[in-house]
């Protein structure tokens, strides 16, 4: 009589458990959004789309007003490091050379450590790094 009692109290957190699965999976909800909602999501979605920028670290190579050793400074940079890409920019009257896209300083700072030997000025700045050329350094 015992064993019974004993087997009969073991099985209700069993029933329980199988009681609550069946309330649970038989349930049914629906979520009504809001079209103000909808609206702010899709121009979140949007905007994220247009703007694939981050800030980040870029390592800075030459920043000169001589559009010629600008050209030639990349030219070499190109033949040692064909692997890496070199973005170029203008800001009056500055010509500058820059490689690497990195989200943070630390892997600038390991990028940079490889490229002093041949740039012994090359420093890290910072810049708005498109996402895509993350897929390149930042593995």
């Amino acid at each position: 009589m015992q064993q019974h009692l004993f087997q009969q109290y073991q099985a209700r957190p069993y029933m329980l458990l199988f009681g609550l699965w069946l309330l649970i999976s038989t349930a049914h909800g629906q979520v009504i959004e809001s079209p103000e909602i909808t609206s702010l999501i899709e121009r979140w979605k949007t905007y994220n789309l247009e703007h694939q920028e981050l800030p980040g670290y870029r390592i800075q190579i030459l920043a000169t007003i001589d559009r010629r050793q600008m050209e030639s400074v990349r030219q070499k940079f190109e033949n040692l490091y064909p692997d890496f890409p070199i973005h170029t920019s203008h800001n009056d009257p500055y010509f500058q050379l820059q490689a690497g896209a990195f989200l943070t300083m630390q892997k600038a700072q390991a990028f940079l450590k490889m490229l002093q030997k041949e740039y012994p000025a090359a420093i890290p700045v910072t810049d708005e790094i498109k996402v895509d050329e993350l897929l390149l350094y930042d593995q």
